[in-house]
């Protein structure tokens, strides 16, 4: 990290950025000796990023920063961000702005390393007057910026595809960084192939969560850190989640050989069901992981995606099909090995402490600095071990990028504030995990349970209703053993019933 602008101040000198000059001391950007305006916020904003060049700062950080606050949407730091874009665009227009002030997906912006840096102080050369019009000009170029990136998060290009592929008719339309894609089902033709299913649905879910432009919505899911992953035809959190773009779905087939899986990949719109990607791929038993990166590419290249990065050399089929405690002495776990065992742990009625404390030591020694998902699967099984203080660490750390939407780890948090008597934590997760709930009930229902009267009587009723749900009973009812005195102890935080 990087804090250019301290440094720039306390040298008493300028800052390039691409051909445009920051002053730390006056807070004026220049082109050329040509102020350019900047609305507060959006110099606050630079600033901000100048302090942190090459490292990208969470969305939740930059708003508690810019805006001092904890409730400002992010569809307003957007804006903002776009903002920015547009004038380094105008200024600079032979310069890629979306390469300057870089979206990291999953993680947040920040400014290119590369393309800024300190300059001495000296006097810019004096540039021509500008006609009447070009200030009116330079605001309608800002808005029309604006409004471009805005109606592409709403539009999907949809590029030409290999032959071997059928897709909807392709439309000339803005691509949007992130896509937010649902692991829906994989379907087979022969009972035979059932062992292959989770091998498969553990291998792609690991590649499409470890790349940055693809969002999983199965994370948001209540169930999908209450759920292993088995040979039933469903991913984890894929039965409950209400919204997502697109849906995928599998279908497996006996091949030519005995060591060939045929796969049948269907896109489809979520909302409509409308199919818009297939695709077949040949799938070698022996190699499953390095079949299942071609379809995780070609999804890229149809949503017009950067290259995806060769993924780990794993074989997944016979990681899962070893018993735990083989699993549990691996020497040498990927990460996507550790989440898929903390996951099948999580399940396990008893864990034998002394055995799980010590894996718990070794996975934080061989991953000083897990990823979120990693970070998220440790903490819940310290939790469940009532090992509450590395629960709290690490569920905190994982929040910290604030892209995993999941009712239960806020209901786990609010939880860990009530153990430790903090009371506007609580209150905070507390919420939090009545409004992630929204994704999969009725909102109405989470209203009727904001009630003081509600909340009072049954503070887990919206969980109550989701126990009950046939699709949910059997993940959530290893867990709500541990949340039996959760009501009692937070009677005294919530507020007193009406009078009628």
């Amino acid at each position: 990290m990087a804090d250019i602008l301290s440094q720039a101040k306390t040298r008493q000198c300028k800052i390039a950025i691409d051909t445009l000059i920051y002053d730390p001391v006056h807070r004026q950007l220049s082109k050329a000796g040509k102020e350019i305006e900047l609305e507060p916020r959006s110099q606050e904003l630079l600033e901000v990023l100048l302090q942190q060049t090459g490292t990208p700062i969470a969305a939740d950080e930059l708003i508690a920063k810019v805006w001092q606050s904890n409730f400002i949407s992010k569809n307003v730091l957007t804006n903002r961000i776009s903002t920015l874009r547009a004038i380094f665009k105008e200024h600079s227009p032979e310069s890629d702005a979306t390469k300057l002030l870089v979206t990291y997906p999953k993680k947040g912006y920040y400014l290119n390393a590369a393309r800024v840096s300190l300059v001495e102080a000296v006097e810019q050369p004096l540039a021509s007057p500008p006609t009447p019009s070009s200030k009116k000009w330079s605001v309608h170029l800002v808005y029309i910026a604006i409004l471009l990136v805005t109606v592409g998060l709403f539009i999907r290009l949809t590029p030409q595809q290999e032959s071997k592929i059928t897709t909807a008719p392709a439309s000339s339309s803005v691509t949007v960084p992130v896509v937010e894609l649902l692991l829906h089902k994989v379907n087979v033709t022969d009972n035979s192939l059932k062992p292959y299913i989770k091998a498969i649905k553990t291998a792609l879910l690991a590649q499409q969560i470890a790349y940055p432009y693809i969002n999983v919505i199965n994370q948001d899911a209540p169930s999908y850190f209450l759920s292993q992953i088995d040979d039933s035809p469903y991913w984890p959190g894929s039965r409950n989640t209400l919204f997502s773009d697109y849906k995928l779905n599998l279908r497996l087939s006996k091949g030519r050989s005995d060591f060939e899986l045929i796969a049948q990949l269907e896109l489809v719109f979520h909302s409509s069901e409308k199919r818009i990607f297939s695709g077949e791929y040949s799938l070698d038993i022996k190699a499953l992981d390095s079949g299942i990166a071609r379809m995780t590419a070609d999804l890229a290249k149809f949503f017009a995606l950067p290259a995806i990065p060769q993924p780990q050399q794993n074989d997944t089929l016979a990681f899962v099909s070893k018993t735990m405690a083989a699993q549990l002495d691996s020497q040498q776990l990927s990460s996507s090995e550790v989440n898929y065992l903390a996951r099948q742990l999580l399940q396990t009625p008893a864990l034998e402490p002394q055995k799980m404390t010590h894996w718990l030591e070794r996975m934080e020694r061989d991953f000083p600095n897990p990823e979120e998902e990693m970070e998220i699967w440790l903490g819940l099984l310290n939790f469940k071990m009532g090992q509450h203080e590395n629960a709290r660490e690490r569920l905190f750390k994982a929040r910290f990028n604030n892209q995993i939407d999941n009712a239960f780890i806020y209901l786990v948090l609010s939880d860990l504030a009530l153990k430790e008597s903090k009371p506007d934590l609580f209150r905070l997760y507390y919420l939090k995990s009545q409004v992630s709930l929204s994704l999969v009930l009725p909102s109405k229902q989470i209203f009727t349970q904001l009630d003081p009267d509600n909340i009072q009587q049954r503070c887990l009723g919206a969980w109550e209703s989701l126990i009950k749900n046939e699709r949910l009973s059997n993940d959530l009812g290893t867990w709500i053993d541990i949340f039996q005195d959760y009501c009692d102890r937070a009677q005294t935080y919530f507020p007193a019933p009406q009078a009628k």
